[in-house]
């Protein structure tokens, strides 16, 4: 899932802040623990408030999340 991950944060570099989050690392429990993720991968989406608008567990396709990005990026 990194190589999507990493294109699509060079896709939407300047409209959205698009970041992977090590869950193997212990300095990283706080915010499992703030947005749920217990498995791997999860995927928060959050808006510009910090709210989380959509959440996927699982593998997911680049398509999808780049749909899910746009459409939060269109309603800020």
């Amino acid at each position: 899932m990194a190589p999507i991950v990493d294109r699509l944060s060079d896709e939407f570099e300047g409209r959205a802040n698009v970041l992977q989050l090590n869950v193997a690392k212990q300095s990283n429990e706080e915010l499992q623990a703030r947005y749920s993720v217990r498995g791997h991968p999860s995927f928060v989406m959050l808006d510009a408030d910090d709210l989380v608008v959509q959440r996927y567990f699982g593998p997911q396709t680049e398509n999808a999340l780049r749909q899910a990005l746009e459409q939060i990026v269109q309603s800020e």
